[in-house]
């Protein structure tokens, strides 16, 4: 019984280390179909950067990319869940970016437009840690010490696009993207809370169901099975 009890404590803190690393949250809406259809052509170190363009449910969209492991290709088609970006530090900085890019590009500044993607990836991926693009530690910072300051209607007009594993139509993994609330409206957003205070309520069926069924097969085999330790491995950044 001492081993089933140390093996359910980890696959529960597992899980919730999986749940707080995934970008997903509650206040979904349904489902969309989503196609990227092509890129700005602003590059650097062979990474294209922020903007892509795309559909959702053939509507024309704009994203940025936040999923810097994963690559698509143009036409790749893939199923998304439209989500209120989670009220954290994390996600306002990235949104923050976002509009920070968009400022970059209307002033001709291509090397912010670079390091405001690039400080992007580095929230969510630390191999995007690896070979930074000149500039992204000063958007890092400007991002953290601004985001805080901006009213609750900023965040409110940003969303997020959580792919459906699986889903895609080649062999790619297809990426998390920030995009407009208002170019594919459907709800009213969720009630903002400031990020520092907030604790957001995931909403990732398949992870939550993964753990479920890993805790049935600990349930199952336990009395004929050595606990194996489960390793789960965590953000560079928090």
């Amino acid at each position: 019984m001492k081993k089933f009890n140390v093996g359910l404590a980890m696959l529960v803190v597992a899980l919730l280390s999986l749940l707080s690393l995934s970008p997903l949250k509650a206040y979904a809406d349904p489902f969309l179909y989503m196609q990227i259809t092509g890129v700005q052509g602003t590059a650097w170190g062979g990474e294209d950067v922020y903007p892509y363009y795309g559909t959702a449910n053939s509507n024309p969209v704009t994203l940025m990319c936040i999923s810097f492991s994963a690559d698509m290709d143009i036409w790749e088609t893939w199923t998304a869940e439209k989500e209120n970006i989670p009220y954290t530090p994390q996600f306002e900085e990235a949104a923050w970016l976002f509009n920070d890019a968009n400022t970059a590009i209307a002033q001709g500044n291509t090397a912010e437009q670079i390091a405001d993607q690039w400080a992007a990836w580095e929230l969510f991926d630390p191999s995007a840690y690896n070979n930074p693009a000149p500039g992204t530690a000063t958007q890092m910072a400007a991002a953290v010490a601004t985001y805080a300051s901006e009213p609750a209607s900023f965040y409110q007009g940003f969303i997020l696009y959580a792919p459906v594993p699986g889903s895609q139509n080649e062999l790619g993994t297809p990426q998390f993207f920030l995009g407009y609330q208002a170019q594919t409206s459907t709800t009213p957003p969720a009630p903002y809370s400031p990020g520092p205070a907030s604790t957001p309520e995931p909403a990732s069926l398949i992870l939550l169901g993964t753990g479920l069924l890993g805790l049935a097969a600990i349930l199952y085999r336990r009395r004929s099975i050595a606990w194996v330790p489960l390793f789960v491995s965590s953000r560079k950044r928090q």
